[in-house]
């Protein structure tokens, strides 16, 4: 018989059993769909451009209220409830909504309960956010068309619908401890559909494996790479480790694409996947993002070894027929106290991989460029050495 894992290592999803199933069932039972996520995620710009106004708003509210004041406490705590409501608000309109969401809203609802946020302050909260936004966002709006009435009723109604699957969430923390024993009926069909579920799992891999993987390559494709990603920055954030990403293209590749025709072009794409594949550990990931750029997620890894296993991946592939092709490498770091969404993320090493091209225009070679601030000066001073031509 197989001994259930300590609390400590399961999430709060598996500890309380909401499968991804039962997550699905709770958003159909809201009528929250995919059209209401995409609805959401198309407000994210200006919701970020409005997000201290809105934060200043909510916070000057909730401190009118005694009880509230004397929770919150101290200056400190005020500051780093500011940045967590930032942090709430963009995963509001974050266009996902999954396990890693479901467990960021109990882990709120533990913190509310363990504090003593009484159920009626939080439900105050909730309602006075979505006026704030309401506002805020009816008011970022150019003109009052038809058109852009039915989209802010569209707005409202999923904004509603999502704080309402939250509210849930946050509620069956406080009330977990009150939930008896299911009956043995229950169980035993419980235990038949994870069976029937590992079935489906694993017929669900297979075809997974296929639509993931990058067929030239054999790396993971794009459409991986942000999954896999994101799922990587939630685990970093919850445990408090860095995770560092690498981007990078080819120098030369539109050359020898011209000069030898798309069949050298696609070898020497899949000499770099099989490159980047023996390049790193176990644990790590690399993806072909797209034409010749590549990414690899490296979870639980500062940036002076991102750089070390950049390095050893251009040195071995020096060791190859490489045609002349060279990397410009860009190495973004964050963690372990400062976390950011997957899109700015992924821009910043866009951009560190630039500055790597625009110094591979001026003299042949591989080339990595990182934010330097992120590393010991002795570090830079050997990682400089050791990067540049």
């Amino acid at each position: 018989m197989m001994t259930a894992l300590p609390l400590t290592q399961r999430n709060l999803s598996e500890q309380m059993k909401i499968t991804d199933r039962e997550i699905e069932e709770r958003k159909r039972l809201l009528h929250f769909t995919d059209s209401d996520a995409a609805v959401l995620k198309s407000y994210k710009e200006m919701v970020a451009k409005k997000l201290e106004d809105i934060v200043a708003r909510f916070y000057y509210q909730q401190q009118q209220i005694p009880e509230v004041e004397l929770l919150i406490g101290d200056r400190e705590t005020f500051r780093r409830l500011h940045q967590s409501m930032k942090n709430y608000i963009m995963e509001l309109f974050g266009g996902y909504y999954d396990r890693e969401y479901v467990d960021k809203r109990l882990r709120i609802g533990k913190v509310h309960k363990r504090i003593g946020v009484e159920p009626k302050l939080y439900i105050s909260a909730v309602g006075i956010l979505q006026e704030i936004l309401d506002q805020e966002l009816r008011g970022g709006l150019s003109n009052t068309s038809e058109e852009v009435c039915a989209q802010c009723n569209d707005l409202r109604l999923a904004l509603h619908r999502l704080l309402l699957f939250d509210i849930q969430l946050v509620f069956d923390t406080y009330i977990s401890s009150l939930i008896s024993e299911v009956d043995a009926a229950k169980s035993q069909v419980e235990r038949y559909a994870e069976s029937l579920e590992g079935v489906v799992a694993e017929r669900t891999q297979q075809l997974e494996k296929l639509s993931s993987t990058d067929e030239l390559t054999q790396l993971l494709n794009q459409r991986t790479f942000f999954s896999v990603l994101r799922r990587e920055i939630a685990r970093a954030e919850q445990n408090r480790h860095p995770v560092c990403l690498v981007y990078f293209d080819l120098n030369g590749f539109k050359k020898l694409n011209d000069s030898q025709g798309h069949s050298a072009g696609d070898n020497l794409l899949a000499l770099v996947g099989h490159n980047a594949a023996n390049a790193i550990r176990s644990f790590d990931t690399a993806f072909r993002y797209g034409g010749d750029e590549f990414c690899i997620v490296l979870p639980e890894t500062e940036l002076a070894t991102a750089v070390k296993i950049c390095q050893r991946m251009a040195n071995a592939f020096d060791q190859q027929d490489t045609k002349k092709v060279t990397f410009s490498i860009g190495i973004a770091q964050i963690g372990p106290q400062q976390f950011t969404d997957v899109d700015s993320f992924v821009r910043q090493a866009d951009s560190l991989m630039y500055e790597a091209k625009a110094a591979s225009k001026k003299k042949t070679g591989h080339y990595i460029r990182y934010d330097d601030k992120m590393m010991d000066p002795e570090e830079v001073a050997q990682e400089e050495a050791a990067s540049n031509p």
